[in-house]
């Protein structure tokens, strides 16, 4: 294996906590995180997204719908439920650490692909049988408007030539892929070598900078919170610089969404606004588009300035989600181009602000501030709270092995050297409680929304301990850990908020912790992570609760996984679970309730 990578390979390993898998597919993970994170923004965990066993042609597959993985029928359709016109994509892997370019495995691959369109490759593996069936859910329910898009990575470690007979083969496998008439005319088939694997895994775990030229700019009025600021406008070919990803020679070949705030896959190119708003820059030249616009606004963690040039790091586009991709479309667009040809430059220019700040409570009110008219997911507001950032400092602040890193705003520990299945994000945290504190197993996965309106008014309320938030938290990473390096048996992740459960239970008795003494509210949270850190106890739970699970729904072989997920979300079968739970268990660890 190419050394840069073997030794990138081995920091992603240690980082992302998956030292135990075989080297290949610590590879395997290692290229799907490059490629996701790295190269086209998305925030997405790797591991969710690779095949775990031996399946013919491909690595990895990832369902994104609205840039959130969804790995079966029923969580497309959670997501759904709440979107009118969801963006979809199809993401594909085979991964060698080979340097060689195998015209036989690259077109095992384009088959593989094509097979699970077809249904051919449900029954490779449990996991492939319910991508399946969450594809199929999609092409049921959610395609409407617009269809999915699809891109496919054929990754090996060596410097791909373009060799005429592979590059035959991929023109073909886009033929028979367009052919279906099921995707966005937009079909990405990539060649990766080393040379790409190594510059996007330095994206992806490097703090996001960029430089631009930013003339007239006017400062700002002073803030106490705010170190420097700036307003003005900036050209488009400027603006574009912050959120696209460049080629070798600078030109921007897609949009890197992690420096996004708000949800960039809602916008939709074929609205008759955008498209009138397109149609009027390219006629006039761009130069009316200053006084139509709002503007950009950024935030930077830090912004230095030489002249008019200005290099800002670790910032976000916290509005104007609408106005880049028009801007993106047209400096990408071929009447863009002709024009530029023709020496005609478009005289394009966006209102912006540009304000550096470091305190996060001010950048959290600049969020809500310009954000509360977007259809923000509700979850990104409410993780900005005061109480949140109460927690976040508490729980990054513990004794070594029981740090958590609560990731109030999206890639906020990006570019950190941080081990990653210790980062938790809002929605995780919010279902950890639902299972270990509100015992409540069976909406945690589903309904974790439905949780946050009901309970709204009673959690993350200032007065609240952190400590047993720390604690629900780190119990869902010591799982997760399990889990990752096959400690325990990965059939029970199925189960995962019942497991949490059942540790809520054993420690509080079923008793309403918010309600106990300040006293007794440390002492939960201290036999919770104690159970965490017991590593042969958690695994003997997690073993007990699987077989009390299993036990009651009988004979597995005689149910899909999706039968399975319906039946432990009903509110029946988790009362009998915790009846179960209290003549099953509470004895065996009787030692870390809390009385």
């Amino acid at each position: 294996m190419n050394p840069v990578i073997k030794a990138q390979v081995s920091e992603y390993a240690k980082s992302g906590s998956i030292k135990s898998l075989k080297e290949s597919e610590k590879f395997e993970v290692y290229s799907i995180f490059s490629i996701l994170t790295g190269y086209r923004g998305e925030s997405v965990e790797a591991l969710d997204v690779h095949l775990k066993g031996d399946e013919f042609g491909v690595d990895g597959i990832a369902l994104l719908i609205q840039g959130e993985v969804v790995k079966n029928r029923e969580e497309v359709l959670e997501k759904i439920e709440h979107i009118k016109n969801p963006s979809i994509e199809f993401v594909f892997f085979q991964s060698k650490t080979s340097d060689k370019y195998d015209y036989g495995d690259a077109s095992k691959f384009f088959d593989a692909i094509v097979d699970f369109f077809e249904g051919d490759l449900a029954a490779e593996s449990t996991q492939v049988s319910e991508l399946t069936e969450a594809k199929d859910a999609i092409y049921e329910l959610a395609v409407s408007k617009r269809n999915p898009s699809i891109s496919a990575f054929y990754i090996a470690t060596g410097n791909y030539d373009e060799p005429k007979k592979i590059e035959r083969l991929k023109q073909n496998f886009c033929q028979r892929i367009s052919g279906m008439n099921i995707f966005h005319n937009n079909i990405e088939v990539s060649i990766v070598g080393a040379k790409e694997l190594q510059k996007w895994y330095r994206a992806a775990t490097t703090a996001v900078e960029a430089e631009i030229e930013f003339p007239k700019a006017v400062v700002m009025p002073e803030h106490k919170d705010v170190e420097e600021a700036y307003i003005g406008y900036i050209s488009a070919d400027q603006l574009v610089k912050l959120f696209t990803m460049p080629d070798e020679d600078g030109y921007p070949v897609g949009i890197n969404k992690s420096v996004f705030f708000d949800n960039i896959r809602d916008y939709d190119p074929n609205s008759k606004i955008n498209k009138e708003i397109k149609d009027s820059v390219l006629s006039d030249g761009g130069r009316d588009f200053v006084f139509r616009n709002n503007g950009i606004t950024v935030v930077a963690k830090s912004i230095d300035r030489t002249g008019d040039k200005f290099r800002i790091e670790d910032y976000q586009i916290v509005n104007g989600c609408q106005t880049s991709n028009i801007i993106y479309e047209i400096v990408n667009g071929d009447q863009y181009k002709n024009l530029r040809s023709g020496h005609i430059v478009p005289d394009i220019n966006i209102p912006f602000r540009l304000i550096g700040s470091k305190e996060d409570e001010f950048i959290s009110s600049i969020i809500v501030g310009t954000n509360r008219q977007n259809p923000v997911k509700e979850e990104q507001f409410w993780a900005l709270r005061p109480f949140m950032k109460n927690f976040e400092e508490y729980a990054r602040s513990v004794d070594a092995e029981e740090i958590i890193y609560f990731e109030r705003r999206e890639n906020q520990y990006r570019g950190q050297q941080v081990e990653r299945v210790r980062i938790i994000q809002p929605a995780v945290m919010m279902k950890a409680l639902a299972a270990c504190i509100l015992f409540q197993p069976h909406r945690a996965a589903r309904d974790y929304r439905g949780i946050i309106s009901e309970y709204n008014g009673r959690l993350f309320q200032d007065e609240h301990d952190v400590r047993i938030y720390h604690a629900a938290c780190y119990l869902h990473y010591r799982l997760e850990f399990l889990w990752r390096n096959q400690k325990v048996d990965s059939r029970s992740k199925t189960f995962r908020f019942y497991i949490i459960c059942a540790v809520g239970l054993i420690v509080t008795g079923e008793k309403n912790v918010f309600s106990m003494r300040k006293n007794k509210i440390e002492s939960v949270a201290k036999n919770i992570i104690n159970i965490g850190k017991d590593e042969d106890g958690l695994r003997s739970i997690v073993e007990i609760t699987t077989k009390i699970i299993e036990g009651k729904i009988g004979d597995m072989r005689d149910f899909s996984q999706e039968k399975v997920r319906d039946l432990i979300r009903s509110e029946s079968f988790s009362l009998e679970f915790k009846d179960s739970v209290r003549s099953k268990i509470f004895k065996l660890f009787h030692k870390y309730r809390v009385e």
